[in-house]
């Protein structure tokens, strides 16, 4: 809860905080999709974009399409999910710096993929992208954030 108060309250105010989460997600985003060779770039004019335009989010385009990097997109609240099953488990305080960490990295980069096959598909498969964006996705996030979770646990709280 103090985590999204935070969020929130910076959403509301200066916004330095919360745009972290959409800037690292953008930055990321273009730099997987670059890496498997699918054109990825960042869109300075919001002309082309999807939806009315928030001069206040971040702009890219991945296989030619157009998205809006919204807070939400950042996936900012699986991150604080993750952070407070980290810090409410029971391991030590080296394995919640390690191990929590390695999880926020692989999520990060699920999230990216996430972003770039979202272009793909909206390039690709404009008819499907509601689905995939609003359902699919969200539901796998879930699923793989506690995942991650689950095995780190397992492999932390084996008992002799």
């Amino acid at each position: 809860m103090i985590l999204v108060t935070i969020v929130a309250v910076d959403y509301e105010t200066n916004r330095w905080f919360s745009m972290f989460f959409v800037h690292a997600a953008t930055d990321l985003s273009v730099i997987l999709s670059k890496i498997f060779f699918i054109p990825a770039k960042y869109l300075i004019s919001t002309s082309n974009a999807i939806a009315t335009p928030d001069l206040n989010y971040d702009m890219i385009s991945i296989a030619n399409y157009p998205l809006k990097i919204e807070l939400e997109c950042s996936a900012y609240h699986a991150y604080f999910a993750l952070i407070a099953l980290v810090l409410f488990s029971a391991w030590k305080l080296k394995d919640k710096f390690l191990y929590g960490t390695v999880i926020l990295v692989v999520l990060a980069i699920l999230n990216s993929a996430r972003i770039v096959i979202l272009g793909v598909i909206g390039k690709m498969f404009p008819a499907i992208l509601d689905a995939m964006h609003d359902y699919i996705w969200n539901i796998l996030l879930v699923i793989i954030l506690w995942g991650l979770w689950e095995l780190s646990n397992k492999r932390l709280t084996k008992t002799a």
